[in-house]
């Protein structure tokens, strides 16, 4: 309806003045109109330029991503035939979940049959995003016609979380910082050093190796085969927080530390989908894992206590679980407290600023229970350096 008034005010314009040039005669009437007639004219043809028979591609360099980063794609358009277009605006028809105003660029006095434009998203949110279409608009001198066109191209990139590229020897100083240092991800054997290596604080005085410190000029300690001993579990908070994305970060940071260190790891993350990976570990399992991290949302309508004492059933008892939250309420500490022989099989990573009265108090209740717990600011996680590959 909108191009057919366009059409209907042209027509109508023309057919003011040429009745003006008719009934007034004299040069400036006639003169109007043929100053308007080659503008009118050119609008005419924009109004019947088959844009239909347009060739369209959208070409995307890669296909996935991390949160944060930013993605750059080259439109190139050719025409059926040449046609001077004085202006055309050119863009995404819609991106579910990302800002189209970005795609969208008006490009002046196009000369070519073939002409393509680059656009440039910054800062990628999380998640999977389809583009759907790509939109075509070209408009004459005044703005009176206006040619729209569709072009429906899908395509579809996948945005992982953001990850802290952190060692595993990182992962446990997570634990150290919390109630008690952690011991139940693996062991040390402890009969037999396979080497040294310079001493870090925090290591056991007892562990340094005094005859390779007096041959290095420097404190060396004993460095022991570790062993894993139990399969460890992840359990995410998916109820709804402002901090779900830094718990998304570090869930994703911790299972990348764990599988490469060739811990079998699983994850349970119950909302508005129930999701349970088993543990395992390879990089087949870590992609899995991402991706589904990469599309989850914080919609969980259940406490998550309840998601703890749900899910533990399922579980065989040689599991170990670490529980990724914002909020550590007292119904939680008490669902962690009532397991048997919590202290060695339970921590539980807090992403908060501050604590609140309740949860200092639930703190204490898990203190008494020996269950490690590493609170961990937001503020300093976004500081540290994101990884590039998933």
């Amino acid at each position: 309806m909108r191009f057919m008034r366009q059409i209907f005010v042209l027509c109508g314009l023309f057919a003011v003045l040429f009745s003006y040039a008719m009934f007034q005669g004299g040069f400036v009437s006639w003169f109007l109109f043929y100053s308007f007639l080659p503008f009118g004219l050119y609008s005419l043809a924009i109004a019947i330029y088959p844009f239909h028979r347009a060739s369209v591609r959208r070409m995307i360099y890669q296909r996935r991503y991390h949160a944060g980063d930013s993605l750059t794609a080259t439109v190139e358009v050719r025409f059926p035939f040449w046609f001077p277009f004085v202006a055309m605006a050119i863009g995404e028809n819609h991106v579910s979940t990302l800002n189209v105003a970005q795609t969208k660029a008006t490009i002046p006095f196009i000369w070519k049959k073939t002409f393509s434009y680059t656009y440039q998203l910054r800062e990628l949110p999380r998640g999977e995003h389809v583009f759907t279409a790509i939109r075509l608009t070209a408009t004459d001198f005044f703005g009176l016609v206006e040619k729209d066109s569709v072009y429906l191209l899908e395509e579809t990139i996948i945005v992982y979380p953001r990850y802290i590229d952190m060692s595993y020897r990182k992962v446990r100083h997570y634990f150290e910082q919390g109630i008690a240092a952690s011991s139940f991800l693996l062991h040390r054997d402890m009969t037999m050093a396979v080497g040294v290596r310079e001493y870090a604080p925090g290591d056991r005085f007892s562990l340094v190796h005094w005859k390779a410190s007096a041959r290095k000029q420097q404190l060396m300690t004993k460095e022991f085969e570790e062993r894993q001993r139990d399969d460890l579990v992840i359990v995410l908070d998916r109820t709804p927080t402002p901090l779900f994305e830094e718990l998304v970060m570090f869930a994703a940071s911790f299972l990348r530390a764990t599988i490469q260190h060739g811990v079998k790891t699983g994850l349970v993350s119950v909302g508005g989908d129930r999701a349970i990976f088993p543990a395992r570990n390879g990089e087949p399992h870590l992609q899995q894992l991402f991706y589904h991290l990469a599309k989850v949302i914080c919609d969980s309508q259940e406490p998550f206590a309840r998601v703890i004492s749900n899910e533990k059933a399922y579980w065989p008892s040689t599991v170990a679980f670490c529980y990724i939250t914002s909020y550590l309420s007292e119904e939680v500490a008490l669902a962690l407290s009532k397991v048997p022989g919590c202290g060695n099989k339970e921590a539980v990573f807090l992403i908060k600023e501050d604590l609140t009265r309740e949860e200092r108090h639930s703190l204490e209740i898990l203190r008494r229970k020996g269950v490690h717990v590493a609170i961990i600011s937001p503020r300093n996680m976004t500081t540290l350096r994101k990884g590039r590959d998933g």
